[in-house]
């Protein structure tokens, strides 16, 4: 089988030199036993690979306890005390007490090194407690980043892709991956399976397959004896509130269920990958306001089949909170690890998207999703920097700009949309 490389492939290898247990979590269908497959040619000839299942009930079997294990792998003709061992565990989260199997493997078979999957890290929380502190590697799978996006539709374009930068687009270029990817991975969304189908009823059939096995299937064994048609309707008022404000007693009046179950829900959705909640930044609470956290999806797709609409994006009257929601999801997939978002809101009505803050800097994003014929400096954006001193940079995302100007001391980047995954590497360095 022929596997598309994805960038966090990279960081796996990095992980395991380390010696930790590297662990990968992420929704169901957004590629992590493909990853792990990938990593199959990364281990070395001499060491005994085996992979499991832990859906199969045989596999599941073999992994509850540490004698189990020994066992299986004493009858495949292995010492566990002195072969070299690497174990694939996919879904590990429906061990019973993983923490305890994982232990025991690191402190008394270090020879033995495991790669591990789940979908829920509200499972997931369950079972790594304290007792693997040091020992395990966490690392988030998303639904693909643009550019992977774009490798997965097209190789070719890809390697054309990976060289354009700031200084070195066209407005016919940017334009084309407006028109040809952009478009598209804002209406289906960015889960692989779904991006290598080419009709439009196969991407719904298989978004829907997704739908049906993982949020109304799964994520719903999380919520059990609740109310699952609040739970339902939940989704599809979410979906419609992309880059919104969440009232959260709104909710609560709008289906007639307690906050109490509203705020479980949206934990629910949150840890299992569905959605993002974005925390308002504040220096000054007597000016900076707003305690209603901001509300984000991880996938697009998946949002359009809540609400049962594949239309055309050029004419969604939101088709700016999709650019905004695209960008965010976006800036979470290649931010560095010590930098958090934030957005910005103050009493006398001052916004701006995002707030980048890290190694003592901010660094505010503001998405305009329209075309500049020239860089004109967002007034939000001076409403800012006089309030917040540690400011160097900023950030208008829009439909195809690329320019750069100096206001006072500070440089403002006017980046596409399409080049933004490029440009946050570069801004956080």
């Amino acid at each position: 089988m022929r596997y598309i490389h994805r960038l966090l492939l990279n960081k796996l290898k990095k992980g395991f030199r380390n010696n930790r247990i590297i662990i990968i979590i992420g929704s169901r269908q957004v590629g992590k036993t493909t990853l792990m497959n990938m990593y199959k040619n990364d281990i070395p000839k001499n060491r005994r690979c085996f992979y499991f299942n832990l859906e199969d009930v045989t596999n599941l079997a073999i992994c509850q306890s540490i004698d189990n294990l020994k066992s299986y792998l004493r009858d495949n003709g292995i010492d566990i005390k002195k072969d070299k061992i690497f174990l694939i565990i996919d879904e590990f989260h429906y061990i019973k007490n993983a923490t305890k199997l994982f232990k025991a493997i690191y402190d008394l078979h270090p020879q033995i090194k495991i790669l591990a999957s789940g979908s829920s890290s509200v499972e997931i929380q369950k079972h790594l407690k304290e007792s693997l502190a040091g020992r395990k590697k966490v690392y988030n799978l998303y639904p693909l980043r643009f550019e992977e996006f774009i490798r997965f539709r097209n190789e070719d374009e890809y390697r054309r892709y990976v060289k354009v930068g700031f200084k070195n687009s066209s407005s016919a270029l940017i334009e084309m991956y407006n028109k040809d990817y952009l478009k598209d991975y804002l209406l289906f969304g960015g889960y692989p399976k779904v991006s290598l189908l080419h009709s439009k009823t196969e991407k719904i059939e298989e978004l829907q397959d997704i739908y049906n096995s993982y949020i109304q299937k799964d994520i719903k064994s999380l919520i059990k004896n609740e109310n699952i048609s609040a739970y339902n309707n939940l989704l599809k008022i979410l979906s419609s509130q992309i880059g919104n404000l969440l009232n959260i007693n709104e909710l609560s009046n709008t289906l007639k269920v307690s906050r109490r179950q509203i705020v479980k829900y949206l934990d629910v959705l949150e840890q299992t990958f569905i959605i993002r909640l974005l925390n308002p930044f504040c220096s000054n609470k007597r000016t900076e306001i707003s305690k209603m956290p901001k509300l984000y999806l991880w996938d697009s797709g998946i949002a359009n089949f809540s609400l049962g609409n594949f239309g055309q994006m050029d004419y969604r009257p939101n088709l700016g909170s999709y650019a905004e929601n695209f960008i965010f999801c976006e800036m979470i997939k290649y931010k560095p690890i010590q930098y958090q978002i934030y957005f910005w809101r103050t009493k006398l009505g001052s916004e701006i998207d995002f707030i980048l803050k890290g190694d003592d800097e901010l660094i505010p994003v503001e998405v305009k999703w329209q075309k500049f014929s020239r860089p004109t400096l967002p007034k939000n954006f001076v409403h800012f920097f006089k309030t917040h001193k540690n400011v160097r940079k900023a950030v208008v995302v829009n439909r195809s700009l690329c320019h750069k100007i100096t206001w006072e001391d500070k440089d403002i980047y006017f980046v596409p949309a399409v080049l933004f995954g490029k440009c946050v590497t570069k801004l956080t360095e």
